[in-house]
């Protein structure tokens, strides 16, 4: 006897149109984080809060529903499906208390380099960084199917698309941070270095304020570090391995850019056949 496909594989969304539609979901992203980076500066306490809290529960969320999956496959291979032990441990309150202090952490680290993008070539690596998660999740996707279970491979292939984008995001993100024009601190104490990049940095908001501050000081401490140890550039390796831990902080700006647009789109479907003996519910 043939077995009939199910309701979810007989009219799958075309892997193209997904794309698409997260494609522009990335493209109002970018735009609305510019646009963020024009005003922040200037916009009130409360509206700063409560874009905090936004960032917040957008990661938060995107972190807790992959997690969810990867703990029910985590389960589902070492407990008995009959067994209550796999909707006990599926993941609740704690794992949900884990991610929303860890999107607090990054939202707020998110905010602070948004108001602080040096060069306006990074919001063209960030659209860029957009569409090659879009279009590498997509590439996964279509290849995990038939090999990856129905209901883990699109956490799988979200987790490979952040991988790749994150490496590739970061790396561009360095190297026009290594291009850009910093204050030249190697005739000043580490004092003045740091009094002078922290006075330059204002917002009407004084929690973002403390925030751009703090980040002005710790510029200001690897900057006049670095230029103290490498005086002369990047003309050697060691100078731009050094240079690059120096700004290190650019991976604050991919990662959180990441992990937003991971909360803004959702996982994709993957096709399954209603016959699949692997296609037990293990996720609600």
């Amino acid at each position: 006897m043939s077995r009939q496909p199910s309701a979810d594989s007989s009219n799958p969304a075309p892997t193209t149109h997904v794309a698409l539609r997260h494609a522009f979901t990335v493209t109002v992203l970018v735009i609305g984080l510019w646009l963020l980076h024009m005003y922040l500066r200037v916009l009130p306490e409360a509206v700063i809060v409560l874009l905090w809290i936004g960032a917040t529960l957008l990661i938060a969320l995107g972190g807790f529903r992959r997690h969810r999956i990867r703990r029910a496959a985590f389960l589902r291979g070492y407990l008995e499906p009959t067994s209550n032990w796999p909707r006990r441990l599926r993941g609740g309150p704690l794992m949900a208390l884990r991610h929303l202090i860890t999107g607090a952490i990054l939202g707020g680290l998110l905010l602070i380099a948004l108001a602080r993008i040096p060069v306006q070539e990074a919001w063209a690596a960030l659209l860029l960084g957009g569409f090659v998660l879009v279009t590498v999740e997509a590439l996964f996707t279509r290849n995990l199917r038939g090999h990856a279970h129905p209901q883990f491979a699109p956490e799988l292939a979200r987790r490979g698309a952040l991988l790749v984008t994150a490496t590739l995001l970061v790396i561009a993100l360095l190297i026009l941070a290594l291009q850009a024009r910093y204050p030249d601190l190697t005739g000043a104490t580490l004092e003045q270095s740091v009094w002078f990049l922290v006075q330059h940095e204002a917002a009407r908001s004084h929690l973002l304020e403390a925030g751009l501050q703090l980040a002005a000081a710790q510029d200001a401490l690897r900057l006049w570090l670095g230029q103290q140890w490498f005086p002369q550039g990047v003309e050697s390796l060691p100078a731009l391995l050094g240079w690059l831990l120096v700004l290190a902080e650019q991976a604050f700006l991919a990662i959180g850019f990441l992990l937003l647009t991971n909360g803004l789109l959702p996982l994709r479907r993957v096709d399954d056949t209603l016959g699949d003996s692997r296609n037990a519910p293990v996720i609600e």
